[in-house]
C-alpha cells in the first residue's frame, strides 16, 4: 500500500474514532506567596484513575522557575495535581480527559506556602448540623469550616494543643467520614474533634465533615450543641416530618428544601467559646382521622346549618311577594356569609387537631359546592339582575354537566364540581 494510502487510512481512523486515544498533557506553574525562588526543583505528582478504574501515578520535577509538564498521560482519565513543599502536601486543581471528547491540554497552577504554628488569627467561620430521622435513629451530619486570613499554612505538632476544636453530640455512635477515615491532623478525644492542621490560607482553609447516629429515645431527640471554640455562624437543619423543635437561643429561619425533603432551619451568630445550645426535637402527636360515618354526619350537619342560615332570608323574600325589593347592594349575601362562617369553624377544628388535613380538604370542598348551589337559588328567588326566571321541573329538560353529574332544576352551578351550567 502506498504512503498516501496509509496516510488517508490513518486520517479516516482518527475522524471515525477508530484509532487509539491521544495522550493528554498537563502543565502549570508552581508559585510561592512571598519567596518565588522556593519553588525551584519541587516534586510534582499527578494521581489519576482511568476508564477501567486503574490508578495512574506520574512524578516530575519543576524547573528553576517552577514550571512543570506531564506529557503522554493516558486518556480517558481524571487526574489530581499535588506538590510536596517541606512536610506538607499542597493540593492543586484537577484535570479530566473525558471519553468521546477531544483531548485538550490542561493548565493547573499550584500555590505553596510556608508553615506556621501561630493559630491566633484562625476562626471557625461556620458550623452546621443537619439532623435526619432514619431507621429509628437520628442521623447527624456535622460540618465545620475554618478560615485562615494569613498567607501561611497553620499546622501544630502532634504533641501540641489543637488549633481548633469541634464538639460532637453526647452519646454519638461510630463516626463516619467522607473518605472512610479522619483527615490528616484530626483526632477525636472525649467527644471532641481536635484539629491540628494543616489549615491552608483563605476562606476554605479547612473543612471537617463528620456523620454519626444518636439513639431516638421515645422518638425524641434531646441533646446539646457544645462550642469549645467561638463560632461566627451556626446553622441547624432538622428534617420536618411533623415535629416540634426547641433550639434554645437559635433563631428560626425560613424552611429549607432538598429534593422532596423539607427541613426546619435555625441560625445563630457570634457564639462565644464555651457556649452550650440545648436542642430538643419531639414528634407531634398524630392527628386523629375521623371514621367515614363521622365525616358524613359532620358534613351533613354543616351543610344543614348552611342551608338553614340561607333559608331564612329566602322565606322572608317569598313572603314579601315577587315585587319585593332586592337586598341593598351593600348587604352581604347570606350564602356567602354562611360559607365564610362555616369555613372559619372548619379551620378552627383543623388547627385544634379535631380534623386531619384530608378531612379538612374534603369538608371544605363539600361546603363550596353547597354554597354555590345555595347562592344560585338565592339569586333566582330574590330576582337579582341576570337571574333566570324559575321554570317548572316538568318543563325544564335535564341538564348534564361536563363532569357527568345531572343538574337539579334551577341550579346554575354544578353541585359536584362547581362549574357554571
Amino acid at each position: 500500500m502506498s504512503g498516501r494510502a496509509l496516510l488517508s487510512l490513518a486520517l479516516l481512523a482518527t475522524l471515525l474514532g477508530v484509532g487509539g486515544a491521544r495522550a493528554g498533557t498537563i502543565e502549570g506553574q508552581l508559585k510561592h506567596a512571598t519567596r518565588p525562588e522556593a519553588v525551584a526543583g519541587l516534586e510534582v505528582q499527578a494521581i489519576g484513575i482511568d476508564a477501567n478504574e486503574q490508578t495512574i501515578e506520574r512524578r516530575v520535577t519543576a524547573d528553576a522557575n517552577g514550571r512543570y509538564r506531564f506529557a503522554d498521560l493516558p486518556t480517558p482519565a481524571a487526574f489530581l495535581i499535588r506538590v510536596r513543599f517541606g512536610e506538607i502536601v499542597f493540593p492543586g486543581g484537577s484535570a479530566v480527559f473525558r471519553p468521546g471528547e477531544p483531548v485538550i491540554d490542561h493548565t493547573v497552577d499550584v500555590e505553596v506556602y510556608d508553615a506556621s504554628d501561630d493559630a491566633s488569627r484562625l476562626r471557625i467561620s461556620s458550623l452546621q448540623w443537619v439532623i435526619e430521622r432514619s431507621a429509628g435513629v437520628w442521623r447527624v451530619n456535622q460540618s465545620a469550616r475554618i478560615e485562615n486570613p494569613d498567607p501561611v499554612v497553620v499546622v501544630a505538632a502532634a504533641d501540641a494543643p489543637p488549633i481548633a476544636r469541634v464538639a460532637l453530640a453526647a452519646g454519638h455512635g461510630e463516626v463516619d467520614t467522607l473518605f472512610g477515615r479522619l483527615p490528616d491532623g484530626v483526632t477525636i478525644r472525649d467527644g471532641v474533634a481536635e484539629i491540628r492542621g494543616p489549615i491552608l490560607p483563605g476562606s476554605e482553609g479547612f473543612t471537617l465533615q463528620l456523620a454519626y447516629d444518636l439513639d431516638a429515645k421515645d422518638g425524641a431527640l434531646a441533646t446539646a450543641i457544645a462550642l469549645p471554640d467561638a463560632v461566627e455562624q451556626i446553622a441547624v437543619y432538622v428534617q420536618d416530618f411533623g415535629i416540634e423543635v426547641d433550639a434554645g437561643a437559635l433563631h428560626p429561619s425560613r424552611p429549607s428544601k432538598q429534593g422532596d425533603v423539607i427541613y426546619q432551619s435555625f441560625v445563630g451568630f457570634e457564639q462565644p467559646a464555651g457556649a452550650t445550645l440545648p436542642l430538643r426535637v419531639t414528634a407531634l402527636p398524630p392527628i386523629a382521622t375521623l371514621p367515614p360515618s363521622a365525616i358524613g354526619l359532620l358534613a351533613a350537619l354543616v351543610a344543614g346549618g348552611l342551608l338553614a342560615f340561607v333559608a331564612g332570608p329566602l322565606a322572608r323574600a317569598r313572603a314579601r311577594g315577587a315585587a319585593a325589593p332586592t337586598a341593598e347592594p351593600h348587604e352581604e349575601s347570606p350564602a356567602k356569609a354562611a360559607l365564610a362562617a362555616a369555613l372559619a369553624d372548619l379551620e378552627h377544628d383543623f388547627e385544634t387537631g379535631k380534623l386531619s388535613a384530608d378531612d379538612r380538604d374534603r369538608l371544605r370542598a363539600d361546603l363550596h359546592r353547597e354554597a354555590l348551589g345555595a347562592l344560585a337559588r338565592e339569586r333566582g328567588q330574590l330576582g337579582e339582575p341576570g337571574a333566570q326566571p324559575a321554570r317548572s321541573a316538568e318543563a325544564e329538560p335535564p341538564r348534564v354537566c361536563s363532569c357527568g353529574r345531572t343538574a337539579a332544576a334551577g341550579d346554575r352551578f354544578c353541585a359536584s364540581c362547581g362549574k357554571a351550567l
